[in-house]
This record gives structure tokens, C-alpha cells and sequence, in this order.
């Protein structure tokens, strides 16, 4: 068009000729190239056809065929039109033959259950017994309900079900308290002595560790836990080694399986039921262990008397305790998982707290302070003994230091028979009774028949030995339940409780019978220490025996601010109190020797003295002008009484 529209717009011949020459020229140009093109790529070309031309055909053919299988359809649909209940007969009884087979298998695997349930069962692998049991009997109860065959397995498989519920909670609770506490069975180390417990190693027990690291896994195993996702990740046993090797996963997958079996509300209930009464258990085995290590050290019956093994069990104690906690931490945080999510259809249950297991411990702790302070016998002898001269603990140090008027001496009874044979003996034996009654919560015989054993007597200056370390575990108690300033547990007010009003009471009891005993009687200022007295305690004069009691009673007190330094005012108010009282006693037998009185009670000595005469004789004693002349040369030597005694001899004659 192009080509017409340029020769119809030239005005003259010569130049449609000129377009004309132009255009020949360009055909031609093009005609050659055309030429070539189709020389270079004849074979291609050819090739191209061929193709076509074959592809061409067996679309045709396709076609045909395909004609050919719609006009069969057609001839098929209209023979099949002709049989169609038959058709439908021949369906249905495949759907019955598939479903009576899918019945079958299923009642051979229930049948196969029981076999397969224990030897799950021995193997302890807990997770899939129950995935099994549970399918077994939804199964029997489902689609096998009509099947009278299975009557039996049916009843037997109930059977199993109830006693698994039985035997997980068994395995939770060894796991909680025995498995998690099994390496805690060496005393902690104690540099030197009991006093030495105060810079002992605090480090974790090797059990504590591994239910740290338990408990590190199962976090980064199952993060929703942590998070409180509503789908946590499935928990997974272990098939291959031992199941019990890591005792948090063997507790999360218990805890699982009670969940599939929604049992959560009943094993919460029994977790809390069974609580303390498992922790007295370990307490019984606890003491047991040490009673056991006492002996494997060669320690004889009378050894075991000592504190130290009240020390090395309430150390013990402590530890496992902990273990014991850190192990319900676990359990707390597999139940929290499983009250979060909505996966199993569990029936709302209330969860316990941390502060229910430290409870519980504090409670257990105190049954056993109840029987190794003997709190019992101890109030009622505190109580019986009265009111004594030390117990004022308010009064301010500095009254015993004022100058007081004379006193008299007291009046003591001659005898009492308190401390006859007869008396020692029903008092012992109503003590005994008394301590039997009241135990560890548990009778004198445990309930498989072994007697409740003690590592030392019971009495009320155990305190002193382990006051520091309880001391130690109420304020770790405190800070794991994160107390506000100022607030206490039970444990700090039971120990404050004893030993306000119990203990010191004691304290005072037996102070004011030492000293009673001391100064008692008219020959109480008479009595001197005896040679061997002198010899150990390294004297060179005799003293008073009333001196040497008020010493050994000041030493103990010294003792006990040592023990209790809660209490450290107290007793040196106690030992003001005895100082300032033992001073009155003697100043008043002194002054009852050298002061005037009545002539019926004046003294020959102190008559002779006033004579001038007489005076001026003893002055001129050998025995006086030494003792002056050591008074010029300040000699503080104590002098020999055998040189004393000769000086007198050689003025005898005189």
C-alpha cells in the first residue's frame, strides 16, 4: 500500500520511474537474500516439515481415538444403566468386607495389649504404655462395645488401667523423694570441728545438679512451658538406654501419662496428702544413714551420744530437703504446662505452691526438733522448777555494777528428796514415757516394723549445736519464698518460740541448781577444791568449791553466747546477775566473820585483836614483819604455806 500511495503522489514519469528502479533494485536485494537464507538452512527447514507434518498426523489420529473411546463411554453408560442395583449390591459389600477387616485388626491388637502393656511396663516406659492402654480401651468401648467375645480382655484392661494410675503416682513419689535425693549420702565437709560449719561449703549436691540440669533441658525442650503457650511441645521419651537416667524427663513424661489417663486432679491430691508423710520417711532414713556412717567410721554406742551426729543429720536433712524442692519445682512447672493447655480435656484442678513443699518441710523440721529438744519433758520440768532468780533478761547491765545495801544470808533447807534414788528413777521413767508419746508424727514402730532410731539422746542443749545452721536454712527459706522485710516463716517463730520460753528457761534452771547446790548449807563457805582440782585447773591456793561451780556455770554461759549470739544479752545478763550474786553471798560470810555483833555472837579473834597488848604481839610475829616487807618490795609473789609453817614452828618456844 505504501508502494501505491508513492506512485500515485509523484507529479511526473521520471519519478515513478526513479521509485520504480528503486524498488526493483530493492526485490532483487532481497530475492538473494532470501536465496541463501534458504541454502544455509535447507536441512533445517526440511526437518521442520517433517516434524509438522508428523505431528499434524497424530493429532489426527488422537482425535480419532479419542472419538472412539467417547462413543465406548457412551455404550458403557448405557449398559451400565442396565445393572445398577447389582452395582450397588457389589459396593456396599466391599465397604462391609473393609470395615469387618479394620475390626478384626483392631481386635487383634487389643487382644495383643496385654502382652505388649508389660513389657512396656518392665522397661518403664511409661509414655507409650499408657498411649496404648488408653487406645486399647477407647477402643473397647467404641467400636468393640458389642463384641462379647472381648468381654474379659475388656475387664482386665480396666484392671490395668486403674492400677497404672496406681504406679505412676507410686514412681512420681520415689522419684520425688528418694530418687532425687539417692546421692545425697556423705556428710558435707567441716573444717575442724562444729564451729567449723560456719564457712562450709555451700555448693549444690551432685543430686541437685542434675535435677538443674533437668530442668535447663526440659525448658529448652518444651519452650511453651516458660511462656504459657496454650500447645507446648509433645514430651518424648527416651526408648534407648535407661528411661530413669534423667530424672526431670522421667517425671515429665510420668506427669504426661497421668494426663492422658486425666488423673491430674487425683495425683495433685495425693501429691499433697502424701507430702509430709514422705518427708518423715526421709528423715527416718536420714537418720539411719548417718547411724550407719557412724559405725562404718568405728564409732562406738557411747560416741553416738555426741552432738556432731545431730550436726552431720540436720545437714543432711537440709540438703535432701532442698533436692526435695527443687524436684517439686519440676513437677509444678510439667502441671502448670498441662493446666495451661486444652489438648487432653482436663477437668479443672487447683495446683499446690512452692509454699506448700517449704511448708511442709518446716512442719517435718519441727516434729524433729520436738523430739531431739525434747520440748515436751523440757516445758513441764521449766514449768514445774518455777520462777527463777536469773530469768530477768531486761534489766539493764550497769544495776549490777551499783553498790548495793547487805544482805542476809540465806536460809536453805538441810535435805530435799528430790534427788533421792527413788526420785531419780520415777522421774526418768516418767520422762521416757513422756518422749515416747510424742515423736517424729510416727509411732515408736514405722510401718514396716522398724523402730524409730535417734543419732543422740534428746535434751535441750542440742540446740546449741545446731542453732547456727538452722539459722543458715530459715533465711534461705526466706529468700527462695521471697519474704517481705520483716516477715518471718513458721520455722524462725517455732526456733524464737523454744528458745524464749523453753531453753532459757532450762538455762536458768540449771544455773540456779548449780548455784543452790554450791551455796547450800553451812558447809557450802567451808568445802576447799581437793589437791587434784588444784593440779588440773594449775592453782597455787585452794579455793571454795561454791568458786569452782560458779566458774563451770560462767563457762557455760560464755559457751552458749558462743552458740546462740541471737541471744548473746541475755546471758551475759545471767552472768551479771550470779557474779553480783555470788559476791553478796561472800561478802556477807566475810562480814558475818570480822564485824562486831552481840556479845553472844562476838568472836574470841576479833576480841583478842582490839587488845593493845596483843595487837602489838602479833605485829611482832615473824609472819607479820615478812608479809610487811614484801609489802615495801612489792612482791606479789604467792608465798609457799610450808615456809609459813616453819616461820611459826621456830617462835614456838616464845
Amino acid at each position: 500500500m505504501s508502494v501505491i500511495r508513492t506512485l500515485s503522489a509523484s507529479e511526473d514519469f521520471e519519478q515513478r520511474e526513479v521509485e520504480k528502479q528503486r524498488l526493483e533494485k530493492a526485490f532483487k536485494e532481497c530475492d538473494s537474500k532470501l536465496d541463501k537464507l534458504v541454502k544455509e538452512n535447507y536441512d533445517d527447514l526440511t526437518a521442520t516439515v517433517n516434524h509438522f507434518s508428523t505431528i499434524s498426523t497424530s493429532i489426527h489420529t488422537c482425535r480419532d481415538r479419542m472419538q472412539a473411546v467417547r462413543q465406548n463411554l457412551k455404550s458403557c453408560k448405557s449398559l451400565l444403566r442396565c445393572k445398577r442395583d447389582e452395582l450397588r449390591k457389589l459396593w456396599i459389600e466391599g465397604i462391609e468386607h473393609k470395615q469387618i477387616l479394620s475390626l478384626l485388626q483392631q481386635i487383634e491388637n487389643v487382644k495383643q495389649t496385654p502382652e505388649k502393656l508389660d513389657e512396656y511396663m518392665a522397661k518403664k516406659h511409661y509414655l507409650h504404655a499408657t498411649e496404648l492402654l488408653v487406645s486399647a480401651v477407647a477402643s473397647l468401648e467404641g467400636t468393640l462395645s458389642g463384641v462379647e467375645a472381648l468381654r474379659d480382655v475388656r475387664a482386665e484392661l480396666q484392671n490395668k488401667k486403674e492400677q497404672m494410675h496406681e504406679v505412676l503416682i507410686e514412681e512420681l513419689h520415689r522419684h520425688l523423694y528418694i530418687r532425687s535425693t539417692a546421692q545425697v549420702n556423705k556428710p558435707l565437709r567441716r573444717q575442724g570441728s562444729i564451729k567449723g560449719t560456719a564457712n562450709r561449703d555451700v555448693s549444690p549436691s551432685p543430686a541437685r545438679k542434675l535435677l538443674q540440669q533437668g530442668s535447663r533441658s526440659l525448658d529448652y525442650m518444651s519452650p511453651g512451658v516458660a511462656s504459657g503457650d496454650d500447645d507446648p511441645a509433645q514430651v518424648q521419651e527416651n526408648m534407648e538406654g535407661d528411661p530413669e537416667a534423667d530424672s526431670v524427663q522421667f517425671m515429665s513424661v510420668l506427669v504426661e501419662s497421668l494426663s492422658i489417663l486425666q488423673k491430674i486432679p487425683e495425683t495433685v491430691e495425693a501429691i499433697k496428702s502424701r507430702m509430709e508423710k514422705e518427708m518423715t520417711l526421709i528423715v527416718h532414713r536420714t537418720t539411719s544413714q548417718v547411724l550407719d556412717n557412724a559405725e562404718q567410721r568405728g564409732e562406738t554406742a557411747t560416741q553416738q551420744n555426741q552432738p556432731r551426729l545431730l550436726l552431720e543429720l540436720f545437714e543432711l536433712l537440709f540438703e535432701k530437703f532442698r533436692c526435695v524442692a527443687q524436684a517439686h519445682d519440676a513437677v509444678l512447672m510439667f502441671l502448670q504446662r498441662i493446666s495451661n493447655s486444652a489438648s487432653h480435656g482436663q477437668a479443672e484442678f487447683e495446683l499446690y505452691g512452692r509454699e506448700d513443699v517449704w511448708s511442709r518441710i518446716q512442719a517435718v523440721l519441727q516434729l524433729v526438733l520436738n523430739d531431739y529438744l525434747d520440748v515436751k519433758n523440757t516445758a513441764s520440768a521449766s514449768q514445774n522448777q518455777g520462777p527463777s532468780a536469773y530469768t530477768d533478761a531486761a534489766v539493764d547491765i550497769s544495776t549490777y555494777f551499783t553498790k548495793k545495801r547487805h544482805q542476809k544470808v540465806k536460809k536453805y533447807p538441810l535435805f530435799k528428796f528430790e534427788m533421792s534414788s527413788h526420785a531419780i528413777s520415777m522421774n526418768n521413767y516418767l520422762r521416757e514415757q513422756k518422749r515416747k508419746k510424742g515423736g517424729l508424727g510416727e509411732p515408736d514402730l514405722l510401718e514396716n516394723g522398724t523402730e524409730v532410731q535417734y543419732v543422740c539422746e534428746p535434751g535441750a542443749k542440742n540446740i546449741t549445736v545446731i542453732f547456727n545452721t538452722l539459722q543458715r536454712f530459715v533465711k534461705e527459706i526466706e529468700v527462695t519464698l521471697q519474704y517481705s522485710s520483716g516477715a518471718r516463716c513458721q520455722l524462725h517463730d517455732f526456733l524464737t518460740e523454744y528458745i524464749k520460753t523453753i531453753f532459757l528457761g532450762q538455762v536458768h534452771m540449771d544455773v540456779n541448781k548449780n548455784i543452790q547446790q554450791a551455796s547450800r548449807g553451812a558447809e557450802a563457805l567451808k568445802l576447799l577444791t581437793d589437791a587434784q582440782t588444784m593440779k588440773t585447773m594449775g592453782l597455787q591456793r585452794p579455793l571454795l568449791q561454791s568458786t569452782i561451780t560458779v566458774e563451770r556455770c560462767l563457762a557455760e554461759l560464755r559457751e552458749l553466747m558462743y552458740a546462740l549470739p541471737a541471744y548473746s544479752d541475755h546471758f551475759l545478763s545471767m552472768i551479771c546477775k550470779m557474779l553480783q550474786d555470788y559476791r553478796d553471798m561472800c561478802q556477807s560470810a566475810y562480814r558475818g566473820v570480822v564485824q562486831r555483833g552481840s556479845e553472844e555472837q562476838r568472836i574470841i579473834s576479833a576480841t583478842w585483836a582490839k587488845d593493845e597488848d596483843i595487837s602489838r604481839l602479833l605485829r611482832s610475829l615473824p609472819n607479820w614483819q615478812n608479809l610487811e616487807n614484801r609489802r615495801a618490795r612489792k612482791d606479789d609473789e604467792v608465798e609457799n604455806p610450808e615456809a609459813v609453817r616453819a616461820r611459826n614452828t621456830k617462835v614456838r618456844p616464845y
